[in-house]
């Protein structure tokens, strides 16, 4: 750590250009035939991770053909404690931790796209509680999903942070999912159903009785099925594709960065035509999901949010007329009462299908809530077991839940090999993971498409960014801070000039004073006894949703005589720069620093309301060494 800070005059960037490279290297991620990665997680038969495997123990096989394991890792854990912190003066911030690296990170994601809103706020409970209880050190983030993907809180260590950012009353209101139908709705509708469909005697005739006849005509009862039957598949196609999106997004953002993560998502029904449950409808994007889950190493926990619940239809909040559905309609027999031949007479070749289609599941409330449960929860356990993870259904206690993944997800080994069948022609390819030797339970990824994909550079969203600058994905907020460089920063607000008018509009203005150790930065030393090199430096300004208020890019050409050199080993090197702040709001200030010939990375995100207008923590304005300038620093 570098204990001794600003001594020096800070290098000021301003002669420096702002704009970033257009031939520095940008890291793509790609999946392609040069290496597969797994990350296996190992338990006993009572649930227990099982630690100490060597790579000996394990054969992959891909295809049913085996491959060879080029690469194999056993983590337990985060790692040790790298220290203590140590106290820092006021406006001063580095992006030493303290806690040791996760092995694994954790994504808390609350979707209320597909949950209805009495179950989003019994959620949103459960997982303050859980927050509550978390203790410092497990890494964690926070997104919501409804018609787009929202950034709650970005990783962090500290539980108090995630509570505050779930907790804000933003986050509190509940979203109405407006591509479900509620269970009222839905019995409203089979109830209309029921009554349409009510048989009623025949009129009495010289020689008997006319044949019963229905409420209403078989076309009318036809023409509403169609109706209901249309605007539910409408319905479910859009919330498939946001879901498929909203999944991407969030992909692109995980991928950003190193480990595996694990994605505990909230969610009540999963379209069942999403990752195989039936035929896909969007398969080229699901496909494309899949693939960016896959290289970002995202390991999906489904949770089913209604826990243990009955049939809605039982409930006392349940509308539907007491005569609106007959005794054989609740359970889908054929019996007396089940209205069977009315049925076949009205039913369209489309939805001939009975209870096993939506149409005739309209019918039989009991049969068409479980049909819908029943495929939400087999959708849950197929995504799960394809991406390694796990799903939980009909369980009440979320919170023991979340608890349960964060303790016993951390602990996986990481395997890589290179596919024997490195054609990239877009096929399923089929992986299996065997211990040799012993029955244990292994969760892992069990497929990928052999197809190659550029994936997206970061960010939830296009904001404009510019492109060619090595940093960007290191610099989207919330991100987990890098510490491959390690730095400190003061961070001062600049004092408006005296003379100037006031005006209210105006944005704030910060200093801000690098000190970088110089043990992480590769500076080459010239015959004539300069050091030198090259750094990127990023300083952006979000909003608390993520937008960028304001940013600042800098090229630093590093050219440091002996003495100042000298100096910077005992301080750290001095960098300086400024940036302008939206006066009203809350904001954090990220800074990152990249050294391309070391290919590291060190960044910092602040919150400016930590910053405090302090005059007497400016940094102080030695003289400089003699011979020196800014250029040659």
């Amino acid at each position: 750590m570098i204990l001794a800070l600003f001594a020096l005059a800070a290098v000021s960037l301003a002669a420096q250009s702002s704009a970033p490279d257009a031939n520095a290297p940008v890291a793509n991620l790609r999946i392609s035939s040069h290496a597969v990665l797994l990350d296996v997680v190992v338990t006993d038969k009572s649930g227990k991770p099982v630690s100490g495997l060597k790579q000996d123990a394990f054969s992959v096989l891909e295809q049913g053909k085996p491959q060879s394991i080029s690469f194999f890792e056993e983590h337990t854990g985060p790692e040790a404690p790298a220290g203590e912190m140590p106290a820092l003066p006021p406006n001063v911030f580095s992006n030493f931790s303290p806690m040791g690296r996760p092995a694994a990170v954790n994504v808390l994601l609350l979707d209320s796209l597909n949950t209805q809103a009495g179950n989003q706020m019994e959620i949103h409970r459960q997982a303050l509680n859980f927050l509550k209880t978390l203790k410092p050190g497990s890494r964690m983030a926070i997104f919501t999903m409804s018609m787009g993907l929202s950034y709650v809180q970005g990783f962090t260590d500290d539980p108090a942070l995630l509570v505050a950012a779930l907790d804000s009353k933003k986050k509190t209101n509940v979203d109405v999912p407006v591509l479900m139908n509620s269970s009222a709705e839905s019995n409203a509708q089979q109830g209309v159903i029921g009554q349409m469909s009510e048989i009623i005697p025949g009129p009495a005739t010289p020689g008997g009785s006319a044949p019963p006849s229905t409420s209403a005509s078989p076309a009318m009862i036809s023409a509403m099925q169609g109706f209901m039957e249309e605007t539910q598949e409408a319905q479910t196609a859009d919330r498939e594709l946001r879901t498929l999106t909203n999944l991407q997004q969030l992909a692109a953002f995980l991928g950003s960065f190193p480990g595996r993560k694990n994605l505990i998502w909230f969610s009540e029904s999963f379209p069942t035509d999403l990752f195989g449950a039936t035929a896909m409808r969007y398969e080229e994007e699901i496909k494309k999901t899949i693939n960016l889950l896959t290289v970002a190493r995202v390991a999906v926990y489904p949770v089913d949010a209604r826990g243990v619940v009955g049939n809605s239809f039982f409930e006392a909040g349940n509308t539907t007329p007491a005569g609106g559905v007959l005794p054989g309609q609740l359970s889908g027999g054929n019996g007396p009462g089940s209205n069977q031949t009315t049925t076949t007479q009205i039913a369209s070749p489309a939805t001939s299908e009975g209870p096993q289609g939506y149409a005739g599941a309209m019918n039989n409330p009991l049969v068409a809530e479980n049909y819908q449960r029943n495929g939400d929860q087999e959708t849950m356990k197929m995504l799960a077991e394809a991406s390694g993870g796990k799903a939980f259904v009909n369980a009440n206690d979320m919170t023991g839940i979340v608890r349960d993944i964060v303790a016993h997800s951390s602990d996986f080994y990481t395997l890589s090999y290179a596919p024997t069948n490195s054609r990239m022609d877009g096929q399923e390819r089929k992986i299996e993971v065997k211990i040799n030797g012993a029955k244990y339970n292994l969760s892992y990824r069990h497929y990928y498409y052999a197809k190659d994909v550029d994936l997206p550079g970061t960010g939830l969203s296009a904001q404009g960014t510019p492109t060619g600058n090595p940093l960007q994905p290191f610099m989207n907020f919330g991100m987990p801070e890098t510490e491959q460089i390690l730095y400190k920063t003061l961070i001062q607000p600049v004092p408006a000039k005296t003379d100037a008018p006031a005006d209210a509009r105006a944005p704030s203005h910060f200093s801000v004073d690098f000190a970088v150790d110089l043990k992480d930065v590769d500076l080459k030393q010239e015959a004539s006894g300069l050091h030198t090199g090259m750094l990127n430096l990023s300083l952006i300004v979000y909003d608390r949703y993520g937008n960028i208020a304001s940013r600042k890019d800098h090229r630093v050409a590093l050219s440091i005589k002996p003495d100042a050199y000298a100096a910077f080993q005992q301080t750290g090197l001095q960098l300086h720069a400024e940036i302008d702040v939206p006066s009203k709001g809350q904001y954090w200030l990220r800074t990152g620093i990249f050294d391309a010939s070391a290919r590291k990375v060190g960044t910092m995100e602040v919150p400016l309301s930590e910053v405090k207008a302090m005059a007497a923590v400016k940094a102080p304005e030695p003289a400089k060494p003699a011979g020196d300038d800014d250029e040659d620093k």
